[in-house]
């Protein structure tokens, strides 16, 4: 993140408006241009997680490994990376490593709390990610020799007590991720799969990357899997995958879209897995996941108060803005409600319209104010701990706020006691003043 600071005084004014305009007596409308859209579900991007370790926002975890095929000393694992796998996106950069060495069985990771039990609330969605996906070593059966580089994204439904995709009466869309060595070939191939397409058209369609090169090994790319329902019906229930923007298009159907599964009733389950070729390939390279967005388009947005992301609009939220206020991240991330790149009294402004909220509300609400008092001792508060933020000092147990320290020279306390015989000079005039 960026923390480049501003000097406070540009913003102190504005943050005394943005007190007068946090009183109950200026109370707003809700922004329409912040209400139109959807709720981001799930913003993860790994750098609060401990390496070598699985991230906290999943539910769900298995590694996987067959004894006879390689021992569990060295399973297939799916864990954050700066650990024992560095990292490929950048120095000091954490994400997912889909690490399958030698597994005949797939290792997954799953999160199902952020959709809710009931897979009707998510028909219509985005979920994005940036991969990194290891060229694998072009000589197959030679000592480390890898097939391919995988990764699978399974978007499915179930129960309460759900924790995989089976991929048996329970997958909505189910696309993978190849760069796959192929015998005779120099160089290795990059494919995606639509594993589900064999339940909703009767074959698996794929994308052969080619001259369009949108992704390929050792680089970073950007996927959007879209998800739409259409009217409603099995024929218009539809999701298309987009990478770097760019959408695909099939091979087999020259489309851009591909059917759910039918008989899907939508999203409540996300799940990653690696590969399981242990039998034929080797083993496969490793995958990187990073920047992982789901946004639920079937929901209203929360106003862009929800500055921790637990989809509600309170205290801590306020609390996030303080901390971070006049850093500088990327527009709309973390505490900038207003987009502007910059924490300031317009993202107070943003928190004070929604907070309360656990959904937008109607563009044609008055948005329920706190007390005048507790307004102000709001604002006040997060004024004086803006100021006093800005004093850091970074040393052994820092960061903490600096404190001026007090003079001990000679010098200065020659001045103190200057100080104290010219307060006693004049209180006796006083005095003497007062007696006459």
């Amino acid at each position: 993140m960026n923390t480049r600071m501003r000097p406070l005084g540009s913003e102190f004014g504005s943050l005394w408006a943005a007190l007068f305009a946090f009183t109950p007596f200026s109370a707003g409308l809700l922004d329409t241009s912040r209400a139109a859209g959807a709720r981001v579900i799930l913003r993860e991007d790994f750098e609060s997680d401990q390496p070598d370790a699985q991230p906290a926002s999943a539910d769900h975890y298995q590694i996987g490994y067959v004894s006879f095929v390689n021992p569990a000393t060295e399973p297939g694992r799916i864990v954050v990376s700066g650990g024992t796998f560095a990292d490929p996106f950048g120095p000091g950069n954490q994400s997912l490593v889909i690490h399958n060495p030698n597994s005949a069985t797939q290792s997954r990771i799953a999160w199902t709390s952020i959709f809710g039990d009931d897979p009707t609330a998510f028909r219509n969605g985005v979920i994005e990610f940036d991969a990194w996906m290891e060229k694998p070593l072009p000589v197959l059966g030679a000592p480390g020799g890898k097939f391919w580089s995988f990764f699978e994204v399974r978007t499915g439904f179930g129960g309460p007590n759900r924790s995989e995709v089976t991929s048996v009466g329970d997958v909505t869309a189910w696309p993978n991720f190849r760069i796959q060595n192929i015998f005779g070939d120099p160089e290795p191939r990059d494919q995606i799969v639509d594993a589900g397409g064999r339940y909703s058209i009767g074959f698996e369609p794929t994308f052969t990357d080619g001259s369009d090169d949108l992704f390929g090994p050792d680089r970073s790319f950007h996927v959007a899997i879209e998800i739409d329902d259409g009217d409603g019906t099995p024929t218009t229930e539809r999701y298309g995958i987009k990478i770097n923007d760019e959408p695909i298009t099939w091979s087999q159907t020259g489309e851009s879209s591909n059917y759910w599964v039918p008989g899907s009733p939508g999203v409540n389950i996300l799940a990653f897995y690696s590969d399981a070729s242990a039998f034929f390939s080797g083993g496969a390279s490793n995958a990187y996941i990073d920047n992982l967005v789901v946004t639920n388009n079937d929901l209203p947005p929360l106003g862009n108060g929800d500055y921790d992301g637990d989809l509600d609009v309170d205290g801590t939220d306020f609390l996030v803005w303080q901390r971070t206020f006049a850093d500088s991240p990327p527009a709309g991330t973390g505490a900038d409600g207003d987009g502007d790149g910059q924490i300031g009294a317009g993202d107070l402004a943003v928190w004070r319209e929604s907070f309360g909220s656990t959904a937008a509300r109607p563009t044609n609400s008055v948005v329920p104010e706190p007390t005048s008092a507790l307004s102000m001792a709001f604002v006040l508060t997060a004024i004086s701990a803006a100021r006093r933020s800005r004093r850091v000092n970074w040393c052994a147990g820092a960061p903490f706020a600096s404190k001026r320290p007090r003079r001990t020279t000679a010098a200065s306390a020659s001045v103190a006691r200057s100080r104290k015989r010219s307060t006693r000079s004049g209180n006796r005039r006083r005095a003497l003043v007062l007696s006459a």
